[in-house]
């Protein structure tokens, strides 16, 4: 027996079970139904969908008509308070726990845990007496009953703001300058004429627009899509190691040094690094002063060396990794519609290694999934130098300053305490050979194994390019027009005397990337003609360009030789039209002469010279006759 408040009195009400069996007779027969009806409508539900009974207290005293505001018309938070009220209810009946010891487990945390969190304060079961208050509800209204029913309101904050006033709100306070409230204000007052309450602006900006709003309006689509928009997660198990491998570029956190021509500078250096998609782990890397396709070729031969070539490929939309000689016409095949651009199809590195390419959505970084490694980077490898700079203003140190100048008296710090490139490239090697074999990764997939782990586990196999091919591949690649003195690029003359042949014609330049002397020509099919190097650089001395020009131009002509032999030997028995004229002239030759008339002059004839020969005397001798 339990006693209840009831309209200023108690009301008693009793277990059927506890009472005896001639009072539960009588009860039942006072519900018009039998003992055993009334006992298998008192049992809890072996079903959870199927819908909680109480019992009807017929022939009490009359309750009171109850108005609740329809389903349909309440908003969907509250709803969704009533669909999980009606679980627990649906828990309590599946659990066949008396009343008092389902409302304990509820507490404890026990029973139906999830929907305590997910109804936070409209779950607050206290006591018995309220589960039973719902029960009640249900069983008279449905979900109707269950769901909060205090007043719809009406208007909210801002009710007794017009529309054209909520537009002119909309319009200078949702702006991607991020005016202040203040401002706002101001504006309506001094442009619009409108003189609004601060406290209502205040309220209605905070309560009535949604945050999704202010975030796309205010901080941009990026940032709206990264806290708003749905998205796909990632299933890593579907794929193999070296099947897929992400690409991307990372500045680091901390400043070192680069020598140059004019000495020490100061830098940030970049890092260009490329993971397995399974796996996570790193396949390749390259520091440099700034990120490039150069750099981007670097780490893809370390990856290759190391573990072969992968199968697919996926980047960004930089033109680091856009460019023709990197990943040839990926990037416009994805990206141009067709006849939009006629594209001249040049051999990429992408294609030598048989890697289908694949490019990012533009300001999508979570579709690359190489952003959570950049980050783990940053706050295990970059923090731990001194120089550190921090990812952004509130994270840096005040002391970074002195790195590039004096701060508050304190002088600079010597540049010689950075790292220098070399330095930094070998104390990263370290930190990736540790990343890979002995971090424990908690991803998806990954649980709680090393990359390498993850890595050997899930490898097919390794695919590898023919050593012989492997300088071809390595290089920087370009469409050029053969000219007199080869082919350039880049203030370089790449030079081979069979190039002589090709003038005028489009070739395939193929600069190495370790020795920018040495390059290779291809036809624009792809197939390989010859190398070439680089030649007619102005050594600053007169005699020793003219001897390197003199000893080029003759391997140039080497070509013509065969030309020549066969013209000489065909010339031997061929005479000109001259000399054949000469020929049939010896006997009888015409002159013009001033006078217009035609003198013959033959064997017989007396010697004719347009100019008198001077005579010479001969002086005569002790011994002439």
């Amino acid at each position: 027996m339990r006693s209840f408040t009831v309209n200023g009195g108690k009301e008693f009400r009793y277990r059927l079970a506890d009472l005896p069996e001639d009072v539960q007779i009588a009860y039942a027969a006072s519900l018009n139904t039998s003992l055993a009806e009334l006992r298998a409508e008192l049992a809890p539900s072996e079903k959870a969908e199927k819908k909680v009974s109480v019992p009807r207290y017929s022939g009490r005293a009359k309750k009171k008509e109850k108005k609740l505001i329809p389903i349909e018309q309440l908003p969907e938070s509250r709803r969704a308070i009533a669909r999980l009220r009606e679980k627990v209810l649906f828990a309590w009946s599946a659990s066949g726990l008396k009343v008092e010891d389902f409302v304990k487990a509820y507490h404890a945390g026990v029973a139906v845990p999830e929907l305590r969190e997910q109804l936070g304060p409209h779950g607050d079961i206290k006591t018995f007496q309220t589960l039973y208050r719902w029960l009640e509800l249900y069983e008279q209204f449905g979900l109707e009953g269950l769901a909060p029913q205090y007043p719809v309101r009406k208007g909210g904050n801002g009710a007794s703001l017009d529309r054209r006033a909520k537009e002119l709100l909309w319009f200078y306070y949702l702006n991607k300058n991020k005016w202040s409230i203040a401002k706002v204000l101001r504006t309506l007052e001094q442009k619009e004429g409108l003189v609004v309450s601060k406290y209502i602006v205040y309220r209605y900006i905070k309560t009535e627009i949604p945050e999704s709003v202010k975030a796309y309006f205010r901080k941009g689509k990026k940032y709206f899509h990264d806290k708003f928009e749905c998205y796909v997660e990632v299933d890593y198990t579907r794929y193999y190691s070296m099947q897929m491998v992400v690409y991307d570029h990372k500045t680091f956190d901390f400043a070192s040094r680069v020598l140059r021509t004019d000495g020490w500078h100061r830098v940030r250096l970049f890092l260009t690094c490329i993971i397995d998609k399974r796996s996570r782990k790193i396949l390749g890397w390259w520091i440099d002063e700034v990120p490039s396709t150069l750099t981007a070729i670097r780490a893809t031969r370390m990856m290759v060396e190391c573990y072969g070539c992968p199968d697919e490929a996926q980047f960004d939309n930089g033109k680091d990794f856009t460019s023709y000689w990197f990943t040839g016409t990926a990037w416009e095949a994805q990206h141009l519609k067709v006849g939009k651009k006629e594209i001249e199809t040049i051999s990429s590195v992408t294609d030598d290694l048989g890697m289908a390419v694949h490019f990012s959505t533009p300001y999508r970084g979570q579709s690359k999934h190489i952003e959570r490694l950049f980050g783990f980077i940053a706050a295990e490898f970059d923090k731990t130098f001194e120089s550190y700079l921090g990812s952004n203003t509130a994270e840096r140190p005040d002391e970074s300053k002195l790195y590039f100048g004096s701060f508050e008296g304190a002088a600079k710090r010597p540049i010689e305490e950075l790292p220098t490139i070399e330095e930094t490239r070998e104390l990263f090697a370290r930190w990736v050979e540790w990343y890979n074999s002995k971090h424990k990764h908690t991803g998806d997939g990954m649980d709680g194994r090393t990359p390498n782990e993850v890595f050997e586990a899930n490898l097919r196999g390794r695919r590898d390019i023919p050593e012989e091919y492997k300088r071809y591949i390595w290089t920087r690649r370009e469409i050029r027009v053969v000219q007199r003195n080869g082919v350039k690029s880049d203030d370089q003359w790449y030079w081979n005397p069979r190039l002589q042949m090709l003038v005028g014609e489009k070739v395939e330049l193929r600069v190495s990337i370790d020795d920018i002397g040495q390059a290779y020509i291809f036809s624009l099919n792809g197939e390989y003609l010859f190398d070439a190097t680089s030649e007619f650089k102005d050594s600053g001395i007169a005699e020793e360009n003219n001897r390197k020009l003199a000893r080029q131009r003759k391997a140039a002509k080497k070509h013509l030789e065969k030309y020549q032999q066969a013209i000489n030997e065909i010339k031997k028995d061929k005479k000109t039209l001259l000399e054949e004229l000469r020929k049939e002239n010896e006997a009888e030759v015409l002159l013009k002469v001033v006078h217009g008339e035609d003198l013959v002059v033959g064997s017989s004839a007396k010697t004719f010279a347009l100019v008198k020969a001077k005579s010479h005397r001969k002086i005569k001798s002790l011994f002439d006759d």
